[in-house]
């Protein structure tokens, strides 16, 4: 039942050409109201819809919509409206240019295509029809039917004697979920029938020829500057750029509706000033580079985890931690406690099943199945939280809104090659990223976030002295950071004893680990024997705050020195942190594989944007490090966490977290 709010509409809207429009578009005429047909925009999402990927971009038409050829569209409005294209023509540059490299398409699930494998046809030319679905609309108001599809097939085998002839058809017909035109009658054994669900983009830089009758491939192998024959009429078929077959093609020329236009002329219009997008990462009005710069990211991370993953040791919490972030397409996620397991592989033994298996594991893994994964037949990959994570401790099971997913090492482990040191180590970042980082830089000083955000504020800094003030943060002891990431220093002793030894002028400060301070993780060191080497200790002062009052900071792994970094601050690093080596720290124990100099917006850069993924806190979709910040900081002045919880306090809190979780997920499910 609809509520009457006594408001005058002044236009109706409705889907495309869908049944539920009929009505819609009745009233809209009976009523003298504009008719708005909605469709999705030529860059969707990272899935399907009908796996509930919602759409980052839409198309919104008051005169038509762009694949009914009966009557003019605003699209083709917009193509001949070239004093508007010329003002966007470099931003569609950049964006053909973006769309090409990263191979993206309306749907993005699809894994790339890497060459055919027939070597008896490797050296003829390659012609690509594509076929379509029963039912779709583009080819129903694009003047063709059955026999159109027909009639492109016989053409393509005839108009092309010596090239090897490749029919394109939709997975879901191969599913026998829909019927397809060409492959639901075929009977010619002179085509090979393609029908994996590949990326679009990577197929068609495989062919030299693509025969269409509406599908949007078409424009899409134009943008790779293929030829291009259409036999139906697809919105970019009459402007001068394909062999356009239909009879009434020249009827559209005629009618003033197409002309002569380039392709980048096309991009224009279609994607740029056709297409609204909305922003991934805010949920608000976005631009054709929001959408792109999230797909180029969410793509790489689906095509990373692609496949059957098992997810190996770890606990209920982190079990529903997880899920967020694997919420993609194309990962199918097992489960397995670690003496699950072992049983099961020691089974796979004696049965002599061996095959390739993807595992994630939670940091360095334990002993007793780090020795069982050194075996080549997994691909482990190892998971951490990120390094703006939250607010308020992850032993206290606050959930994290940032994780790195590590397929080559983890980031704290000096002892092997990490993704992020073999990025730090050969990612070229240009100028347009290394402003990002300056702006991130700026974003983080000025919130003063870092990774926990507990603790308060509080005034450090000694009144009565001019020596060089040094902050220690302690670390936890038993800290993989530490047993990975330091070859010498071992414990929080060690570290003021040789910081005092050093520098034995200097007005010392030593802060202890959040997690040390509330309990829950080993590093105390006895006050008295602290004393001797100390000036002050701090407790229960945000980090942030304590670096801000200091001239350097001393420490073994501690993200605490990264942190400091960024607000230029002098580093000296006792052990080896995935950001020593690089330049910008004095390392007391170098580590010999890292030789790269950096600049501090290069470090940021791969630190803060291409190593970690990040979730909203509130949708739980994945976002981008300036949205969390705002949000997080949002957080932190409504309320700052107290570290220290009671024993009960502490489990209602796990409850209340893991509870919190299941109900979002199941709430971000729904819509």
């Amino acid at each position: 039942m609809y509520k009457n709010t006594n408001k005058q509409a002044n236009a109706i809207a409705g889907w495309g050409y869908r049944l539920t429009t009929i009505k819609a578009r009745k009233y809209a005429i009976e009523n003298q109201l504009p008719f708005i047909s909605l469709e999705d925009g030529f860059l969707r999402s990272v899935g399907l819809g009908l796996d509930g990927f919602s759409p980052l971009s839409l198309i919104a038409d008051k005169l038509g919509i762009y694949y009914d050829a009966r009557s003019p569209s605003e699209l083709e409005e917009l193509i001949k409206d070239k004093s508007r294209l010329v003002l966007n023509l470099n931003d569609a540059t950049e964006a053909i240019k973006l769309i090409i490299d990263n191979e993206l398409t309306k749907y993005n699930h699809a894994p790339a295509f890497t060459g055919f494998s027939n070597e008896h046809h490797l050296q003829n030319k390659k012609v690509l029809v594509i076929d379509q679905t029963v039912g779709d609309m583009s080819v129903k108001y694009g003047g063709a039917d059955q026999q159109t599809f027909l009639e492109m097939l016989d053409k393509a085998i005839k108009e092309n004697p010596n090239a090897t002839v490749y029919i394109k058809t939709h997975t879901d017909v191969i599913n026998g979920y829909k019927k397809g035109f060409l492959t639901s009658n075929l009977d010619n054994t002179s085509v090979i029938l393609f029908s994996d669900d590949i990326n679009p983009i990577s197929l068609l830089k495989h062919v030299d020829k693509v025969y269409v009758v509406t599908s949007h491939m078409g424009f899409e192998a134009l943008l790779l500057g293929k030829e291009v024959i259409t036999f139906g009429l697809p919105w970019y078929a009459g402007w001068g750029l394909t062999d356009d077959r239909h009879k009434n093609i020249k009827s559209l020329k005629h009618n003033n509706r197409r002309s002569e236009a380039t392709i980048i002329e096309l991009f224009t219009a279609s994607y740029i000033l056709y297409c609204q997008y909305i922003n991934p990462n805010t949920g608000k009005k976005g631009t054709i580079f929001d959408v792109i710069n999230y797909l180029i990211k969410i793509k790489k991370l689906n095509n990373k985890l692609r496949g059957s993953v098992k997810l190996v040791g770890f606990s209920f919490w982190k079990k529903h931690v997880l899920l967020p972030y694997l919420n993609l397409p194309s990962i199918q996620t097992h489960f397995f406690s670690i003496n699950k397991f072992i049983k099961n592989e020691n089974h796979n033994k004696l049965n002599h099943k061996v095959k390739s298996q993807k595992i994630l594991i939670w940091g360095q893994g334990k002993k007793n199945i780090n020795s069982i994964l050194q075996n080549e037949q997994f691909r482990t990959m190892r998971i951490e939280d990120g390094f703006i994570r939250s607010i308020g401790l992850g032993s206290n099971l606050v959930m994290p809104y940032s994780l790195v997913i590590d397929e080559i090492g983890i980031y704290f482990n000096s002892q092997q090659v990490s993704e992020l040191e073999l990025l730090l180590a050969t990612k070229v970042v240009t100028k347009e990223e290394e402003q990002q980082a300056n702006s991130l830089q700026q974003l983080l000083i000025e919130t003063k976030l870092g990774k926990y955000n507990v603790g308060y504020e509080k005034n450090i800094k000694p009144l009565d002295t001019n020596s060089k003030i040094i902050l220690i943060p302690g670390q936890v002891e038993d800290d993989a950071s530490i047993i990975y990431g330091s070859p010498i220093i071992k414990t929080n002793l060690e570290l003021v004893q040789i910081v005092r030894q050093k520098n034995p002028d200097a007005y010392i400060i030593y802060k202890p680990h959040p997690d040390v301070l509330s309990g829950n993780r080993i590093g105390k060191i006895g006050e008295a024997e602290l004393k001797k080497y100390v000036n002050d200790i701090v407790e229960f002062v945000d980090i942030i705050h304590c670096i801000e009052q200091v001239d350097e900071i001393h420490t073994i792994t501690s993200l605490a020195g990264f942190e400091a970094l960024i607000r230029h601050k002098k580093v000296v690093c006792y052990g080896q942190p995935f950001y020593s080596g690089w330049g910008l720290t004095k390392d007391i124990y170098p580590n010999s594989r890292r030789k790269r100099i950096l600049s501090l917006d290069e470090l940021i850069y791969i630190v803060m944007y291409e190593y970690p993924i990040y979730i909203h806190p509130q949708s739980l979709d994945f976002t981008d490090p300036e949205t969390l910040i705002k949000y997080l900081n949002n957080k932190k002045l409504e309320k700052v966490r107290q570290i220290k919880q009671f024993w009960l306090k502490k489990q209602l809190q796990k409850i209340k977290q893991i509870l919190l979780l299941i109900i979002k997920m199941k709430f971000s499910k729904c819509n």
